[in-house]
C-alpha cells in the first residue's frame, strides 16, 4: 500500500475508524510518503466522535438515525407509518458527498497548497444536508415537522394524488397557478371550480394550508382527475401552463422519448456482464461530457495491470501475495 499511494493522487478506505492507522497505512503515514495525495474515509458515523466505533449504521439505519425516515410516509392520521427511501438513499447522498470534498480537495492542491488532505464523508451526515426546512422548523420553536405523505406542508396545491390509471404530481405553488388549476377543473366541472374559487377562507396561499382546507381541495381536485388518465390530466393542466406530470413505472421511464433522445438511460457492453441497461451519467458536458467506463468490478480484476504497471511485480510475485492471502 504505501508503494501504491506514491503513486496516487486519491485513496478512498471505508474499514472500521483507525483500523488503517493500527496498519501503518492510514493517512497520517501515507500522507508523509506522498504529501500530494488526497486520503478520503466514507463510513458510518465517522473517524472521531463519541460513537465512531459503533457498529451497523449502514444506509438503512443511517436513514433511520438522521431523521428522514421520521418524515416520509404518510401520517397517522392517514394510517401511514414512517418509511425508508426505496432505494439506497445514505449511500448515493454520502458518496457524492465525498465525491465532492475529493474534488475541492484536488482544486485546493492544484490551485492553493500544492498538498493533499484528509476528507471524509457519511451517510447520515449527507442526508442530514438535505433535509430543507426539518431545521428550520425546530430551530424557531422547537416543532418538529411531521410527515405528510405526498402532501406539502407549505403548499396546496403541490402533491401527488390518483387519477384514473394511476397517480399525477400536480404543482400550485402560487395564487396565479392555484387559479390555473381550477379554470382546468371548471372546463369539465364548473360547479367543482365554483366551489373552490368562491370560498373565502381559500383566497390566500397560507389560508390553504390547515390540515381540513388541505382535504377540500384535494378531494374536490380528486373528483375531476378520477376521470382523467395521467396523459389526459396532464395536457389539460399543461395547456393552462400548470406544473403537473404522471408517476411513471420504471418501463415507461425506459421508453420516455425525451429522456431517450437525451441519453439519460443506456445500454452499456460490460467486459463481465455484456449488454446492461443503466442510468447514463448524471450531467452532461460540453467539453467534458460525462460518461460510464464500467459498472463494477470483481475484486482483484485490475490487480496485474496496477502491480505490474506501477510497482513492476511479476507473476510470480503476484501469485506469492495471493498465496498469502494478501491479493
Amino acid at each position: 500500500m504505501k508503494k501504491l499511494a506514491a503513486h496516487a493522487d486519491v485513496i478512498i478506505e471505508n474499514a472500521p475508524p483507525g483500523q488503517w492507522d493500527e496498519w501503518g497505512i492510514g493517512y497520517r503515514q501515507l500522507s508523509q510518503l506522498n504529501p500530494r495525495l488526497v486520503y478520503a474515509w466514507v463510513g458510518q458515523l465517522g473517524q472521531w466522535g463519541p460513537l465512531k466505533d459503533k457498529p451497523g449504521n449502514l444506509d438503512p439505519t443511517a436513514q433511520a438515525a438522521c431523521g428522514f425516515v421520521h418524515g416520509t410516509g404518510a401520517p397517522v392520521a392517514f394510517g401511514g407509518t414512517p418509511t425508508r427511501s426505496g432505494w439506497w438513499m445514505c449511500d448515493q447522498v454520502g458518496g457524492t458527498g465525498a465525491a465532492i470534498g475529493i474534488m475541492t480537495a484536488l482544486n485546493y492542491r492544484e490551485e492553493v497548497s500544492g498538498r493533499g488532505q484528509f476528507v471524509e464523508a457519511t451517510g447520515a451526515a449527507g442526508v442530514i444536508r438535505i433535509l430543507d426546512y426539518n431545521w428550520g422548523w425546530y430551530g424557531v420553536d422547537g416543532s418538529i415537522r411531521p410527515r405528510y405523505g405526498n402532501w406539502d406542508l407549505a403548499i396546496n396545491i403541490y402533491a401527488v394524488n390518483p387519477c384514473k390509471d394511476g397517480q399525477i404530481m400536480v404543482g400550485g405553488g402560487h395564487d396565479r397557478l392555484w387559479y390555473r388549476i381550477w379554470r382546468t377543473v371548471g372546463k369539465d366541472k364548473p360547479e367543482v371550480e365554483q366551489h373552490i374559487v368562491e370560498d373565502p377562507a381559500l383566497k390566500e396561499v397560507t389560508a390553504r394550508l390547515p390540515h381540513y382546507k388541505q382535504v377540500e381541495t384535494y378531494t374536490s381536485l380528486c373528483e375531476w382527475m378520477k376521470d382523467n388518465t395521467r396523459s389526459e390530466a396532464e395536457t389539460k393542466l399543461q395547456a393552462e401552463e400548470v406544473a403537473s406530470g404522471g408517476v411513471s413505472f420504471i418501463d415507461e421511464v425506459c421508453e420516455f422519448p425525451h429522456y431517450k433522445y437525451r441519453g439519460h438511460l443506456e445500454i452499456i457492453d460490460d467486459v463481465n456482464y455484456g449488454k446492461v441497461l443503466i442510468g447514463a451519467s448524471a450531467f452532461l458536458g460540453q467539453r467534458t461530457p460525462g460518461r460510464v467506463k464500467w459498472i463494477g468490478r470483481p475484486i482483484g480484476q485490475d490487480n496485474e495491470d496496477v502491480y505490474r504497471r506501477l510497482l513492476g511485480f511479476t507473476k510470480a510475485d503476484m501469485d506469492n501475495l495471493k498465496a498469502k492471502g494478501v491479493i
